[in-house]
């Protein structure tokens, strides 16, 4: 598990040097504004990204409402990122109230388009929504097969970045890949005056070699530190708490759920390796 934050002229300059200092593993930068023109901040977050070593994405908060002005949003972020010689995902942010207006199909159909013209620009292409749009099924989450990052704030508190995330219980579970977790927005984090989104990634976006798996055919008893020396792995609880957090499992405390879920994961080939 690591924790980020997504930001935009919202938080006005940023320090990404105190920004990195606090912890931060990664942003999720806003590219463009609704006129279509770079986020005021865009430039700067990038630079400031790239000078502290901080691993980005962008994302793009879509207000279309025709095939045609999605089009238009998508080319515009495509655009921005070749002017800055990015290669970085874009995120179609799916939550204005405006898009509740349309149609099922219709919104499936618009984030469809920008989908297209992202990936045919050379981008990858994910999906940002709130747990509430994605349970009411304002569009159609079965026609994607993206990745999705989700919105849901158990808490109305306010965050600092070392705090740990809410409980894994009140973790969105789509049928997608969930790369992140959008926990709240009253961050608080140095570097950023006032309040900020924070995010647990889950599948690192900056890694570029393919996830190793344990095997599932090879190991044996009834526990996972068992089943992990079985195979000649380590089954500390030191070790297990890092193969929980590369596993997105927040929190670990070698609960009995916890360890059942490594388990339920290691059966069936799933439980990745650190």
């Amino acid at each position: 598990m690591w924790k980020g934050i997504d930001v935009s002229s919202n938080q006005g300059a940023i320090n990404w040097g105190a920004v990195k200092a606090a912890g931060c593993d990664f942003a999720i930068l806003r590219s463009t504004i609704k006129s279509g023109r770079p986020d005021k901040q865009f430039a700067a977050n990038v630079a400031g990204c790239v000078t502290w070593d901080i691993p980005f994405e962008v994302y793009k908060y879509t207000y279309a409402l025709t095939p045609t002005q999605a089009v238009a949003e998508a080319q515009q972020v495509a655009s921005l990122l070749r002017s800055h010689g990015l290669t970085c995902r874009v995120w179609w942010d799916v939550e204005d109230n405006s898009l509740r207006t349309l149609n099922k199909g219709v919104l499936t159909g618009l984030i469809q388009s920008a989908a297209d013209i992202i990936t045919g620009a050379g981008y990858e292409f994910g999906i940002y929504t709130g747990k509430s749009f994605y349970l009411e099924g304002v569009f159609d989450v079965t026609a994607f097969d993206c990745p999705f990052w989700m919105a849901r704030y158990p808490s109305s508190g306010y965050y600092a970045l070392a705090d740990n995330p809410p409980a894994d219980k009140y973790k969105p579970t789509p049928s997608q890949p969930l790369v992140a977790w959008q926990y709240t927005s009253k961050g608080r984090v140095d570097g950023i005056t006032g309040p900020v989104d924070l995010n647990v990634c889950y599948i690192p976006f900056w890694e570029t070699q393919a996830p190793e798996y344990y095997l599932q055919d090879i190991w044996h008893g009834t526990s996972i530190s068992k089943a992990l020396e079985s195979i000649g792995e380590d089954g500390s609880y030191q070790h297990r708490t890092q193969i929980a957090a590369a596993n997105g499992i927040a929190g670990y405390a070698g609960t009995a759920v916890q360890n059942t879920h490594m388990l339920n994961l290691l059966r069936t080939g799933q439980l990745r390796k650190v």
